[in-house]
């Protein structure tokens, strides 16, 4: 039906574009037109009695549209010339048959995905459902699709199509620019299969799923373009589904299939884990071959891709919870290679130019190696795996094509006793290629890393300076205009509490294998020239740590921790660091406690535990992630923005990206120590079975409930994957990865600790008489 609309003043003479009805035949059924009285107006005399009774008016006839066929780019269409007088008023009506249109069109669509994609590898489906803008460019040339009034999408693969598609489906929004875009060309369809054939070169496996797409796309465009969104959005709809599937398949994790959100988050590990060109694992990876992005889109390709503690702070949950044990072997294995002074690199690059200015990628790696040790079917005897060595001698720098680079091996085992040995005896060293083209904001004495560990007190390692930031929280200030280019925001040297957690996790593993005899060194060589037994070293830690890290309530006992009372801000908690150069900051409120927590419970007293993980949730936890520093600081600023150019140093060029703003990924390490401690007192105070059941199901269910915003969040976000921080209160942080690796992957692995406790639970239950 066409209608030309009768408005007040609408023009007699108006013209018409003639309409084109695209893979449609046409016939006329009927034109007519209501003329109204010249000058008429309503009867106003008669009385209201309920019905509109309109202008005295006349019904005309019209004569029958002209029809005609004609083809273009488009294909064929029928062109409908309007009748003469087709004014205000007039309303035509024409017969309309679909022109070579499949009757079955549906059931041909959805057939054959399931086994088109059935020989496809995890790598292969990287590509086919993500890939960020600078991966795709990386690889094949290309960036994303941009639709004109939507703009960019999140990815190139199907997952960019499917954020969308997934709002216009169920609202059966046909008004949304996609659909607008959809109806106007067929560009869309062609980028989908074409970008697919361009990575057959990589992944061949895809040439098959991208025939299968310009099947039926050759269906599709023949139908008429009003019609062309819906056998889209059923296409791709069909493909999302049948590439998850398989996705999931090959994810044989404990957690993989137990809900929406723990499918959600194991396909961020395919998401994160994908071919580039300018950043494998080895200066000469094969084509095809996987590395783990620390963050989407801002941490994907060359140099800041692989990041030693974000890898294998993830790899717990993204590789070893979801069954990928051969990619988590190759990951440590390949940072393994790279062992140099004693540490693991900060930044891989491939193992060309890696960068040594971290002083925790060396205990996370450690912590991995543990956890896959546990996990993995290979079990310990990854220990016996020789790891060619990228540098030789474990000191000196030599370019990675030389003959030199790795010519000598070392198994898993020695490598660990080599950074154990190396911590022991003092690490100190400058950056090699130190200045400003390794990196233009640090000043000189930044590039000097000094670690030691004092036997004589504590047994803790303990680093860093002033000048340089070797943990996680490692912004640089780069702002002349504040006056703080070269000096850290948060230097955190001394003794941080995460590293003394996983360095104490490390001596108890150590200690007990070499007491099974699976570990052939019993300990180390300190610098006096003394032998300390691992078992030793992890016994003076262990009555270390709480006198030096515990910040009891009563302000009398101070003298019992080694507090000084002038610098506390807050009680009840433990310290983020112990011995920093400025004092004030070892008393700082940060959630680097529920790491230690949760790598070493043992360390902590269980009621100090306790106080200090509520002090936790009622101050750091925010709606996604931890606030990054105690909000009663003089120092909190919770509010990112990486393009501050102000002159204030507290903020500028976002200085702060660790001093307030809530970082995801601790939130999974609070959630496990939560579980870890409130088990553990739970179990001890409940003496009835049926009591400690509903307890510990209580303690489940809270457990699950602070899950509920990431839930949402992981549901609603193009990028299909949780971020890597938010501003105050959960608010959208622009400057943040929109998908990160350790906030799916730490997830992951806490409801991989979670399902346990389910288990424990149902097991207790399966234990209690009937009623």
């Amino acid at each position: 039906m066409v209608a030309h609309c009768a408005f007040h003043g609408a023009s007699e003479t108006a013209s018409f574009e003639n309409p084109r009805l695209y893979g449609t035949s046409a016939t006329a059924e009927f034109a007519y037109r209501l003329r109204s009285a010249e000058g008429a107006k309503p009867d106003s005399s008669s009385e209201d009695d309920g019905i509109l009774h309109g202008l005295p008016s006349t019904l005309e006839e019209l004569d029958a549209p002209g029809i005609s066929k004609h083809t273009d780019s488009r294909g064929m269409y029928t062109e409908l010339q309007l009748p003469p007088n087709f004014g205000p008023g007039s309303v035509l009506v024409v017969r309309t048959r679909l022109v070579d249109f499949k009757p079955n069109l549906d059931w041909k669509i959805r057939t054959c995905a399931d086994e088109v994609v059935a020989k496809l590898s995890l790598g292969a489906l990287n590509a086919a459902l993500f890939r960020c803008d600078a991966e795709e460019r990386d690889v094949i040339g290309d960036g994303v699709y941009n639709v004109p009034g939507l703009g960019s999408l999140s990815y190139c693969g199907i997952q960019g199509w499917i954020t969308h598609l997934e709002h216009i489906i169920p609202n059966n929004d046909l008004g949304h620019p996609l659909c607008g875009h959809l109806r106007q060309g067929n560009w869309a369809l062609d980028f989908v299969s074409k970008r697919l054939h361009k990575y057959a070169r990589v992944y061949p496996q895809l040439d098959d799923l991208a025939e299968w797409f310009d099947e039926r796309w050759a269906l599709v465009k023949r139908v008429p373009n009003f019609m062309v969104p819906r056998y889209f959005a059923l296409t791709m709809h069909t493909a999302y589904r049948a590439l998850v599937r398989r996705a999931l398949s090959l994810m044989p994790g404990d957690i993989v299939g137990r809900s929406r959100f723990t499918n959600q988050l194991a396909l961020t590990s395919v998401q994160m884990m994908g071919y580039v060109n300018s950043a494998g694992l080895r200066p000469t990876s094969s084509a095809g071959d996987c590395s783990m992005s620390a963050g989407l889109p801002h941490f994907s390709t060359h140099h800041m891709r692989c990041w030693g503690r974000d890898v294998f702070i993830a790899l717990e949950g993204l590789l070893l919870v979801t069954g990928r044990f051969d990619e988590a072997r190759d990951h440590i294995l390949a940072f393994g290679s790279t062992l140099k002074h004693g540490l693991i690199p900060n930044l891989l690059d491939s193992g060309r130019f890696p960068r040594y200015n971290a002083r925790d990628a060396t205990w996370f790696w450690l912590q991995a190696v543990q956890t896959y040790c546990m996990l993995s079917p290979e079990g310990l005897k990854l220990l016996d795996t020789p790891v060619e060595r990228r540098f030789p001698d474990g000191e000196a720098f030599v370019h990675w094509d030389s003959d030199v680079a790795y010519s000598k091996s070392s198994t898993v085992a020695d490598l660990i006793h080599e950074i154990m040995q190396r911590h022991a005896q003092g690490i100190s060293f400058r950056e090699w290629n130190a200045g400003s083209a390794l990196d233009s904001q640090m000043r000189d004495e930044g590039f000097n890393v000094d670690i030691s560990v004092d036997f004589a007190s504590t047994g803790f390692v303990s680093g860093g300076s002033q000048w340089n930031c070797g943990t996680w929280m490692d912004k640089m200030g780069s702002s002349d205009k504040a006056g703080i280019r070269g000096v850290p925001a948060t230097p955190r040297d001394g003794a941080d509490i995460e590293i003394v957690g996983l360095q104490k996790s490390t001596l108890r593993w150590l200690a007990e294998l070499f007491h099974q005899s699976i570990f052939a060194h019993e300990g180390v060589t300190t610098t006096s020239g003394s032998q300390i037994t691992y078992s030793q070293w992890d016994q003076l830690v262990q009555d270390s740590f709480e006198k030096h890290f515990w910040v009891p309530l009563d302000p009398s006992d101070d003298v019992e921790y080694h507090v000084d009372s002038t610098v506390v801000n807050r009680r009840g908690i433990y310290r983020d660091t112990y011995g920093s150069s400025t004092a004030w900051a070892d008393y700082q409120f940060r959630p680097n406690i529920s790491i230690a927590m949760t790598v070493a419970p043992e360390l902590f007293d269980p009621e100090h535990a306790v106080i200090c993980l509520h002090k936790i949730s009622s101050v750091l936890a925010g709606p996604l992630g931890m606030r990054t520093l105690d909000p009663r600081d003089m120092r909190y600023r919770p509010n990112y923005d990486n393009s501050n150019d102000s002159s204030d140093p507290l903020v500028a060029q976002g200085i702060n990206y660790h001093q307030g703003p809530e970082w995801l990924w601790p939130t999974a390490y609070y959630l496990r120590a939560r579980l870890l401690f409130l088990h553990k007192a739970v179990s001890q105070r409940q003496a009835a079975s049926a009591e400690l059941t509903h307890a510990l199901r209580t303690v489940y269910h809270e457990l699950h409930a602070n899950m509920v915003n990431l839930k949402h969040h992981i549901s609603s976000s193009s990028f299909a994957g949780l971020p890597e921080l938010t501003n105050r209160d959960g608010s959208y942080c622009r400057d943040s990865c929109e998908t990160q690796a350790w906030s799916s992957g730490c997830l992951l692995m806490a409801l991989h600790e979670m399902a346990k406790l389910e288990l424990i639970v149902h097991e207790a239950l399966a234990l209690q008489p009937a009623d």
